[in-house]
């Protein structure tokens, strides 16, 4: 069964910032919810890389500014 990246990912975010996946929107973005901060961000890039088995380059990790981005970009990897 393939697995549904914008489920995963928001549901990784939400557990990492501890609030509920309600409140992960395609749109947020980092500093859209008050625990979402630059350490917080790297513990999601951290988690959603070992959850879908990718790596992303330092150039690609500096442009996922918001939820959307983040899912562009681990489909791009995880359906190559």
């Amino acid at each position: 069964m393939e697995k549904n990246v914008k489920n995963e990912v928001k549901e990784i975010i939400a557990s990492i910032l501890g609030v509920s996946v309600d409140e992960v929107l395609d749109d947020t973005a980092i500093g859209d919810i008050t625990e979402w901060d630059s350490l917080h961000h790297i513990q999601i890039i951290s988690a959603i890389e070992k959850e879908f088995d990718i790596r992303f380059t330092p150039d690609v990790m500096m442009d996922l500014e918001d939820v959307s981005d983040i899912v562009e970009a681990v489909e791009e990897r995880v359906n190559k």
